[in-house]
Parts: structure tokens; C-alpha cells; sequence
């Protein structure tokens, strides 16, 4: 039995296409002492298409990298909608800000020259004088029919 398992082992090693170093084998996965891949590397075994048919590992993932980019580009897209319509905003509000400075200053300056004295130095330069005493109310008496 012994040369049985001898000749087993030598056809065994035959169709080994590299030589394998028995202290690299690790145990099988799931046991107590296997430690799971972290952090990159378990994030690359969820996209694994490297092992197997190459070709029909990449044909079924590209329907969700095609997702994945359109979900980029729509991402990129609203930012930038974002980002303008943010300016806009900001342009506006400087707009509105300069236009009530403008109304306050407008709004001044009409108070002012509407005083009385204003109003006054402005008629004197046409020769008019203002009122000293109150008008005087002129009534006309009605004859009775």
C-alpha cells in the first residue's frame, strides 16, 4: 500500500503546473486559526473577476460599473447645478443690497428737498415769498330765491 501512495503522490506532483511550497499552503478558510482579509483586500474580493473566466466576470459587472459611472457623472452634475445656482443666489443678494442702499439714498434726498425751508429757498429764486399769515377764506353769501 505504501508504494500505492508513493506512485499517488509523484502523479500528484506531475500535475502541479508550478512547484508548490507546503509551508506557504495555508490552512482551509473557515477554520479557528484563518484570518478573513481586511479592509482593501476584502473589498477587492467583492469585485474579484481576476480568478475564473475572465471575460464573463467582467461582462457581468459591467452593467454595475456602467450604474456606478452614470451615478458619477449625475453626482459631478448636480454640484455644479449646485455651485451655480449658489452664485446666482450670492449675485442676487449683492444686487438687492445695492438697490435698497440706492432707495435709502433716493429716498433721503427727496425727505430733504421736501422740507419746508428747501421748498422755500427754491421758490424765492423764482420771486415768490412765503405765507406769513394764514389765507384768508373768501365765502360768498348765497341770495335767497
Amino acid at each position: 500500500m505504501t508504494k500505492e501512495k508513493d506512485i499517488s503522490k509523484e502523479a500528484h506532483d506531475e500535475e502541479v503546473p508550478f512547484p508548490v511550497d507546503e509551508a506557504a499552503v495555508k490552512a482551509p478558510s473557515g477554520g479557528l486559526g484563518a484570518k478573513s482579509p481586511k479592509g482593501f483586500r476584502r473589498f477587492l474580493q467583492v469585485f474579484d473577476i481576476v480568478g475564473g473566466d475572465n471575460m464573463r466576470g467582467i461582462m457581468t459587472s459591467l452593467p454595475f460599473v456602467g450604474f456606478l459611472v452614470i451615478l458619477g457623472f449625475l453626482h459631478i452634475a448636480n454640484n455644479n447645478l449646485a455651485e451655480n445656482y449658489a452664485r446666482r443666489i450670492s449675485r442676487t443678494e449683492k444686487d438687492v443690497r445695492d438697490l435698497r442702499w440706492h432707495y435709502m439714498e433716493s429716498s433721503n434726498r427727496l425727505m430733504k428737498k421736501s422740507r419746508l425751508s428747501e421748498v422755500s429757498k427754491l421758490v424765492q429764486e423764482q420771486g415768490l415769498k412765503e405765507l406769513r399769515q394764514p389765507p384768508y377764506i373768501i365765502e360768498e353769501k348765497k341770495k335767497a330765491p
